[in-house]
């Protein structure tokens, strides 16, 4: 009896030991950030920005993965299916929670373990076409007089919810049309096939400033100070604001030492001189938030989200 004792405890030692061993080597391999979306946007760009100084940080290779689809919801779900070992990590932005809001995914954002929320965008904007509309005030003037406005969105996404709001503020008579990507709205703009759409100022001001597009405000409560001669919509009259944020988020229940293993080395990212010379690019500055923080934050975005679900369902 006392030899099946000593064994037993011999064995629970091994085991604890076993398991700190784990947590402590972690990463022990490469790490996949998940973006669901196409390459080329906002949120790719930043999470290879992530990336690139996260790997340094961790010693192992981290490499960026784009699975599109349905608004996001197609990665999300490669994600939340994932082993919950570390290695395979979601970037991505609030339009998750609106996904959930309009029934477009079953997946609840909040049910993968969150690990931080290192950039809250403060630069999205409503972009118009320079041919078509001489500035932010004619096209609000015609469109509140009932030209027709095609904008191009993604169901379930910050692109038609911003759109929505603009639509309904002015009581305009827009039509929406689907679109999957930056990419294709700025050829659909080029083209002369749409005259709206939403996207974050740094990711087309090369479009601004070659005076193809025009900027119809910032939507956020202050103007930017990377462009601080474009006025916020709230000074236009329209009370439109929309922060968007970005996070980490691992599989439901990946252990808690892995998230803070993951954490210091964002935390230093966002730290990093050279990282926010990079980010300062697409005029946005990484900030780390840690995990309880970052949590609250979905939480309060998702209730804020959740008064426009009219809106985003067309009954409104």
């Amino acid at each position: 009896m006392k030899k099946l004792f000593l064994v037993c405890v011999v064995f629970l030692i091994a085991c604890t030991v076993f398991a700190q061993g784990q947590s402590e080597s972690y990463p022990s391999r490469d790490i996949t950030v998940l973006v669901p979306v196409k390459a080329g946007g906002d949120t790719d760009s930043y999470a290879r920005i992530f990336a690139q100084y996260l790997q340094k940080e961790l010693g192992v290779g981290v490499a960026v993965k784009n699975v599109d689809g349905a608004s996001g919801t197609v990665g999300c779900r490669e994600v939340y299916n994932s082993k919950p070992d570390g290695y395979t990590v979601l970037f991505f932005h609030g339009t998750s929670l609106l996904s959930e809001i309009t029934g477009l995914s079953d997946l609840n954002t909040l049910d993968y373990t969150i690990a931080s929320v290192p950039v809250i965008d403060k630069t999205a904007t409503l972009v118009a076409p320079a041919k078509k509309f001489k500035d932010a005030n004619d096209f609000k003037t015609r469109a509140e007089n009932g030209e027709k406005i095609i904008a191009s969105i993604a169901q379930g996404s910050y692109a038609q919810l911003a759109c929505v709001l603009y639509d309904s503020a002015i009581d305009g008579n827009f039509s929406y049309v689907d679109s999957t990507s930056a990419a294709d709205r700025i050829a659909d703009m080029l083209g002369g096939r749409i005259d709206l759409f939403f996207s974050q100022y740094g990711l087309i001001n090369q479009y601004f400033e070659s005076g193809d597009f025009i900027s119809l405000g910032v939507l956020s409560d202050e103007r930017n100070e990377f462009f601080p001669d474009v006025p916020t919509m709230k000074e236009q009259g329209l009370d439109i604001s929309m922060d968007k944020l970005f996070f980490f988020a691992f599989p439901p229940k990946t252990d808690q030492s892995i998230v803070d293993a993951f954490n210091n080395a964002l935390k230093k990212v966002c730290e990093n001189d050279s990282a926010k010379a990079d980010f300062e690019k697409y005029y946005v500055t990484p900030e780390f938030i840690n995990q309880q923080d970052s949590i609250l934050l979905l939480e309060e975005a998702k209730s804020i989200y959740e008064n426009f679900t009219a809106e985003l369902l067309g009954e409104k």
